[in-house]
């Protein structure tokens, strides 16, 4: 009669797989970090996650109710057994029985059986003189078999009916949250006209500016911003000139709206455009302005509106 496995042992690993189970199904709205420590963080990530739903609760208190019937199963099972047994029998049971689990079980890695045992064992059929044993297999492999085909159901069963391991929408995920993220930057960090700083000269923040430009601005100053409906952008006339600096004045104008024209309305006040985006797409108008040639009415540009600023020439 075999030995069971104890209640202590084989609980906790269930309890665990049960775990494991939900931190491959649970969604988690973080961006992974690489490395080992950046493993050990997504872990604890997807624990916290896992930790904070209630159906998991109730799950774990099924799953514990259930182990434990199992195991008073198993002892009434075992007690049946056990009566069976001849006195030799019982008593080498309960001799074994006082030998620990975990010694038990490295001490079987190792053990080698006597002549006889291996004579008891050897198959009837072999091949130049090579005879085959019928050994039992290790538990340790047994184990890892075992613990290998439940994970493969419940991988399978998770990608099959969750989202689970798959890419495309893990990378969604991912780039949501990013988004996400930088929305709450953008907020926390977000300035106002004193905090802005011209960046005409950075190829990069000139590209952005010219996007948010293209989506915000276009319809009314044309592309490149020769001027439609608005005022040309490239040459040295301006309607509204309420600061002394040409950035902090386009800054302004942008965040707060036109005084002469309502159809320039407060991007800024409006929350249409965080500070941040205004400062890129108030350098990329500077941009255009002092650093592009001027775009006249012959190229199809808007004829000048406003006042000549000599100050803000283009130098």
């Amino acid at each position: 009669m075999r030995q069971r496995t104890p209640a202590y042992i084989f609980i906790p690993l269930t309890l665990l797989a049960v775990i494991l189970a939900f931190t491959m199904v649970t969604p988690v709205d973080v961006v992974p970090e690489p490395g080992f420590q950046g493993m050990i963080h997504n872990l604890l990530e997807h624990l916290k996650h896992v930790f904070v739903q209630g159906i998991f609760w109730a799950v774990l208190a099924v799953a514990i109710v259930m182990l434990l019937i199992i195991n008073a199963l198993n002892k009434v099972v075992e007690a049946e057994r056990f009566k069976r047994l001849s006195q030799e029998e019982q008593n080498k049971y309960l001799e074994d029985s006082k030998i620990g689990y975990f010694k038990k079980l490295f001490g079987s890695a190792a053990k080698k059986q006597s002549d006889q045992e291996e004579e008891a064992i050897i198959l009837d059929h072999g091949f130049d003189g090579i005879k085959e044993l019928d050994n039992a297999l290790p538990q340790w492999w047994l184990s890892l078999f075992y613990f290998g085909v439940v994970f493969m159901i419940v991988y399978v069963m998770a990608y099959s009916f969750t989202d689970f391991a798959h890419a495309d929408t893990e990378y969604q995920e991912e780039m949501t949250y990013k988004d996400k993220v930088d929305s709450i930057w953008a907020v926390a960090n977000d300035i106002d006209i004193t905090g802005a700083v011209n960046k005409s000269n950075d190829p990069a923040i000139v590209e952005q500016g010219a996007k948010i430009f293209a989506q915000n601005c276009v319809q009314c100053h044309m592309e490149g911003g020769k001027g439609g409906i608005g005022p040309n952008l490239t040459d040295d006339y301006w309607v509204n000139h309420v600061e002394d600096s040409l950035f902090k004045n386009i800054y302004h104008i942008v965040y707060d709206g036109s005084p002469h024209n309502p159809q320039m309305r407060a991007f800024g006040q409006r929350k249409e455009l965080s500070g941040l985006a205004i400062e890129k797409v108030a350098s990329y108008v500077y941009f255009i302005n002092q650093k592009e040639p001027t775009k006249t009415v012959a190229e199809g540009a808007a004829a000048p509106q406003g006042d000549l600023m000599e100050a803000w020439k283009q130098k």
